[in-house]
């Protein structure tokens, strides 16, 4: 065999192993990718499970069901950020809330909400040192109390009702998260509604509430509630019952 052919044949052999090589490399790329798409497939299915089971587990955890002891201040600023990541029409984000953390400023809110509640439960012949008691419990077994509040910007476009509808969906994210972590929360509305408007459920907060939580008469704030989070045991998490939304639904 000459040279040249010797050469020609080798070439042609390096050229046969490389186009192998190049088909097995792209079969290769193609059986990882597919693989990983069907992990990510799954790791989807999976997280959207777990995401419902979180669903149908949250409850609302009551205060005489809290243990006492304190939670993760994590727990409560992953809470946060869940709410950050609310839906707002034109991005308005107009949720703002108070948090009281430590002994003395839980202390207070308690001691507000039983005075509010004597003053007015007693106008009306209907005070009961029980209740007013349990105000008073309540603040001290949880280890922290937002106020939920409304907070409308000047001039906006949003009619209230969507902001509030976006306060509530930012408060149910913080709800889930704390699902997730196994701590209780509870969405009180105690001494929301001013007396003067509470038949007709107009948010309107009194005088004493607004005062309590430093918002200025001309202040576009209105709180909407109490976010009770305390510690439980995990039993607070059982399945609930609903009914079927074939109930509720209408495909047209």
């Amino acid at each position: 065999m000459t040279q040249g052919n010797a050469s020609y044949q080798t070439s042609a052999l390096f050229t046969v192993v490389l186009g192998i090589s190049a088909a097995a490399s792209a079969a290769a790329y193609q059986y990882l990718r597919s693989q990983h798409q069907r992990n990510e497939n799954k790791n989807m299915n999976s997280n959207g499970s777990d995401l419902m089971d979180i669903i149908k587990r949250r409850r609302s955890v009551f205060p005489k069901q809290y243990t006492g002891e304190a939670i993760q201040r994590e727990v409560i600023d992953t809470m946060l950020e869940a709410a950050r990541w609310a839906p707002s029409h034109h991005l308005t984000e107009p949720w703002h809330f108070i948090v009281f953390s430590n002994k003395e400023s839980k202390e207070k809110v308690g001691e507000f909400l039983a005075k509010d509640y004597k003053v007015t439960s007693t106008a009306t012949g209907k005070f009961l040192r029980k209740k007013y008691e349990k105000k008073l419990k309540n603040a001290k077994v949880s280890s922290y109390i937002i106020a939920i509040c409304l907070h409308r910007k000047q001039g906006s476009k949003c009619p209230e009702v969507e902001e509030i509808c976006s306060v509530a969906m930012a408060v149910q994210n913080m709800h889930l998260i704390a699902t997730q972590y196994k701590v209780g929360c509870y969405w009180s509305s105690a001494s929301v509604y001013d007396p003067k408007h509470k038949k007709t459920r107009a948010v309107v907060n009194s005088d004493a509430l607004r005062e309590f939580l430093h918002i200025e008469k001309d202040d576009a704030t209105i709180c909407l509630g109490w976010l009770f989070v305390g510690d439980c045991r995990e039993d607070c998490f059982k399945y609930s019952t609903r009914k079927p939304i074939t109930e509720k639904v209408e495909f047209r």
